[in-house]
């Protein structure tokens, strides 16, 4: 299979709603000193301030930098969801490192008891003291919710050079993770599910789910997946399927989020189309590179007929549904020539 060709430039803000969404914040003077007024961390801080979830200390700074343990993250995550009267009846636990006492057992206490976090026998310690990794906060916070880590099960795909098995523990959470906004690949392309995180890690991650149950987090989706199909168009360019067929998977994962948060919008719908349709693409190229000449050309197809609905849904991307058609017709051209190249004796 030749390389993808004008697989660049495709998109110029195509999925972009906002003449259509207003903005879900508006900008807040950040009430801590030592985090930027205007950052995404100000923003997060203040508003979980403002609802009582995260507070700063005496001084006026804020600390997004401090690790968090776990003692700490269970308690940013039962707090708001627990009554003081409850959780003052919450004076004992099975976890054999945690005393009468310690200021954290109400909190974990009421996480064992709601299944948000493995007790004895399973666990027999807490580890309150131990730095909180990115799955577990998120897993805690998605437990807490009750959100079905089973969401979303029929897409069991590669996302990341570190997140390769479907099967691992985290993959459900960060799955759903990913629809919801709530984390992002960084900028050399991982996730980095162990990393212990700091205030500001918490802060975001927190922040973000709560504004997604709110329904004020498909613009970013949007844009998360218009980012993501960038670097699948780039990827191809340079011959490097592996990268975008994470890329289309996170891609999916967004439109698919921002599809469950706005399922009327037809923009909103007409996106999920055209990033089905780049999923297809990979797909197809993919095939080619593996001589699969008639799989290449059944999955273009696929991708013509998902971009054709796109713009069916949302007339306002009939640009990029053509483009992306030529991009299936050369894929498919080339599958036939291949093919008939390998057949000719």
């Amino acid at each position: 299979m030749h390389p993808m060709k004008h697989a660049s430039g495709l998109l110029a803000g195509v999925f972009a709603l906002s003449v259509l969404l207003p903005s879900f914040t508006q900008a807040q003077e950040t009430a801590f000193k030592d985090v930027p007024s205007g950052s995404a961390v100000a923003e997060a801080a203040e508003y979980l301030r403002s609802v009582g979830v995260l507070s700063g200390y005496a001084d006026g700074t804020f600390r997004p930098n401090q690790k968090v343990n776990r003692a700490e993250a269970i308690k940013i995550i039962i707090a708001p969801l627990l009554k003081k009267e409850a959780l003052d009846q919450l004076t004992a636990t099975p976890f054999t490192d945690i005393k009468a006492g310690d200021w954290y057992l109400p909190y974990v206490e009421a996480a064992r008891q709601n299944s948000i976090v493995d007790g004895p026998p399973a666990k027999a310690a807490f580890n309150g003291t131990k730095p909180v990794t990115k799955m577990e906060f998120i897993k805690m916070i998605l437990l807490a919710y009750q959100i079905d880590p089973t969401a979303y099960s029929e897409i069991a795909l590669p996302l990341a050079t570190d997140v390769t098995d479907p099967t691992a523990w985290y993959y459900p959470y960060l799955r759903y993770a990913i629809t919801a906004s709530m984390t992002m690949i960084t900028g050399e392309g991982t996730f980095a599910p162990g990393r212990e995180l700091t205030r500001g890690d918490t802060a975001l991650i927190l922040y973000r789910f709560l504004m997604y149950r709110n329904g004020k987090r498909t613009q970013a989706l949007l844009s998360e997946a218009e980012s993501e199909i960038l670097i699948v168009l780039g990827s191809l360019k340079e011959s490097n399927p592996e990268q975008a067929e994470y890329a289309s998977a996170r891609a999916l994962l967004a439109a698919r989020g921002a599809n469950a948060g706005a399922p009327n919008q037809p923009l909103v719908q007409g996106a999920l189309k055209i990033t089905e349709a780049f999923r297809s693409i990979v797909r197809a190229y993919r095939a080619g590179i593996n001589q699969q000449f008639d799989e290449s050309i059944r999955l273009c197809g696929d991708a013509w007929n998902l971009a054709t609905r796109g713009k069916e849904l949302s007339p306002s991307l009939a640009n990029l549904s053509d483009q992306v058609q030529t991009l299936a017709k050369n894929l498919a051209d080339s599958a036939r020539a291949a093919k008939t190249g390998a057949t000719t004796p």
